[in-house]
């Protein structure tokens, strides 16, 4: 390596340490203690929960068919169909998992096969939850070591009133639709659901239900969807506070009401009336 290639590098690693040794010293942990930051950590968690329980509602729903009665001693057909992220149950296989007995064929091989928006609605829910959640830990970092930038700069404090406002707009609709989501997921793979749709295979209660599914991480999921949108929205407030707007509008206000309770300067020239009782009219 020749001298000034050297040289240059030593100096580019010279400017990263000085970049790096100013950006910790103008680190303020204690604004993540004010309400600014302290609510885009909850934001950070809140995020975090709500995309990975919904994309970890996987389970399982089975049903038996008696071959010729519902006694004990009748043999059986083990149907089972499991689902998972993005809950594409048009595409869920229904198996049958035991020895094939009753020589009936099945009126499907999926869940169900009736149209939903259950993949889009996931899949909306998931990303408004990962944008979140990296928006959040980007909004830390500038909070904590670029803070005199976010106070200085008009773009910082407006950016982020802009996507906070979007990120209320997209909670909005992502908890919604999932929640209709969710509520259709829950009807569909009810085993008594798809038994009941199954009129070929489950004649005059020739099935039984096996195995219910296990919904309890996408319901916690649409609950921390909805906390999300009320953290979020309440966010707006303090992130309006920091703007060009807001603090222009305060400062008019403020100058208004101090002209109001002060309408005559102590610099202005008074003028004062004087009694001389020699004077006579």
């Amino acid at each position: 390596m020749s001298t000034s290639a050297a040289a240059t590098v030593v100096n580019a690693a010279q400017k990263a340490q000085n970049f790096a040794n100013q950006t910790v010293e103008t680190a303020r942990i204690e604004v993540l203690k004010e309400p600014l930051g302290f609510i885009k950590i909850l934001q950070f968690f809140l995020a975090l929960l709500a995309f990975a329980t919904a994309v970890s509602g996987s389970s399982h729903v089975s049903f038996k068919r008696f071959c010729n009665s519902t006694s004990v001693a009748s043999p059986v057909d083990i149907y089972e169909g499991s689902f998972d992220y993005p809950y594409n149950l048009n595409k869920a296989e229904l198996k049958l998992i035991s020895k094939q007995e009753c020589q009936v064929k099945p009126d499907r091989n999926e869940i169900t096969n009736e149209s939903n928006n259950i993949v889009s609605s996931a899949q909306f829910f998931v990303f408004t939850g990962v944008t979140a959640f990296l928006y959040s830990i980007a909004f830390i970092i500038i909070y904590v070591f670029f803070r005199h930038k976010y106070n200085n700069l008009v773009f910082f404090p407006l950016a982020d009133f802009a996507a906070t406002c979007l990120f209320t707009l997209f909670w909005f609709a992502g908890s919604i639709a999932w929640s209709k989501a969710v509520g259709d997921i829950q009807n569909f793979t009810d085993p008594v659901k798809v038994i009941e749709t199954m009129k070929t295979l489950c004649p005059e209660q020739s099935c039984k239900a096996v195995k219910y599914p296990n919904y309890a991480n996408i319901i916690v999921s649409c609950i921390l969807g909805f906390g999300n949108l009320i953290l979020w929205a309440g966010d707006v407030w303090f992130v309006l506070k920091e703007t060009n707007w807001y603090k222009t509008r305060e400062e008019m206000r403020q100058q208004g009401q101090n002209t109001t309770n002060n309408p005559i300067s102590p610099n202005d020239i008074s003028i004062t009336a004087h009694y001389n009782p020699n004077n006579k009219i």
